[in-house]
């Protein structure tokens, strides 16, 4: 897939339009130009991005109590970590929406586990947890090394 983001009304190749560009790339993204990506994603991978796919119907009130819907731009930053961190797939354990309109990623490893939270504001937040304990807290903008340490210590 070949992407020039500043046409965005232009097509270029399957699934590229204006509305895919959208929904897969965040608004804080530095470069203007996307130029490939895996032809197949981990299984995993593909599965929570289809479940993304899911919550960005969610009708506020989804929990039966007052739960807002899931933000479009958490919804977006959530797929785009997906996309852009895909070879993770075997950390990736479960995805979800909150009742605040984040979403939220969890990683799993033994006796690791870390949340990962996409906030409605375009914010994130991380915690590691190592034997149900929180061990860091902080965004992921300064501890993705952090993350990928943890899980390979």
């Amino acid at each position: 897939m070949k992407v020039f983001l500043n046409e965005p009304a232009e097509s270029y190749g399957e699934a590229t339009t204006a509305s895919r560009i959208g929904s897969i790339f965040s608004p804080s993204r530095n470069s203007s130009i996307y130029l490939s990506q895996p032809q197949y994603f981990p299984d995993k991978v593909a599965e929570m991005i289809r479940k993304l796919q899911r919550l960005k119907s969610l009708p506020p009130g989804w929990d039966s109590y007052s739960a807002d819907a899931p933000s479009p731009v958490a919804v977006a930053l959530a797929e785009s970590f997906l996309v852009e961190n895909y070879y993770l797939a075997n950390l990736f354990y479960f995805l979800a929406p909150g009742v605040k309109g984040e979403i939220m990623i969890e990683f799993k490893k033994g006796d690791k586990a870390a949340e990962l939270y996409f906030l409605p504001d375009g914010a994130n937040e991380l915690i590691l947890y190592d034997k149900d304990a929180a061990v860091m807290e902080g965004n992921l903008n300064d501890h993705f090394k952090n993350l990928i340490a943890f899980f390979n210590s």
